[in-house]
């Protein structure tokens, strides 16, 4: 499996606990540990990420990450929220302004039970 280069966001035990254990792993390169979601446009920028992943301890704590999601459109963001003991996957492709090209993004959708 090829290596896969992930930006961890988060200021707390967990972010750099969860940088530690994903650096022993064959298939993931932590590339940077940044404490902001500013701080990690940068890092974004020189490293190139294939995800970056938001490392959660605290709601109140939550930044609005809209900024990456802007600027980064196609880079999956991995919302891993230790209160909850799980990981959301926050994307935003683009998608043509054609009907066509909606209609099949929403058919790609997984389907919600």
């Amino acid at each position: 499996m090829e290596q896969r280069t992930v930006v961890i966001v988060g200021d707390s035990l967990f972010a750099e606990s969860l940088s530690q254990m994903l650096a022993r792993s064959d298939q993931v390169r932590v590339a940077a540990c940044v404490p902001t979601p500013s701080a990690a446009l940068p890092a974004i920028v020189k490293y190139r990420p294939d995800a970056v992943i938001v490392a959660v301890t605290d709601r109140v704590a939550a930044h609005d990450y809209s900024q990456l999601i802007a600027t980064q459109p196609d880079l999956p963001i991995l919302y891993a929220d230790l209160n909850t003991d799980s990981v959301q996957v926050i994307t935003s492709h683009r998608i043509g302004a054609r009907p066509a090209d909606l209609i099949m993004a929403i058919a790609e959708l997984p389907k919600r039970s």
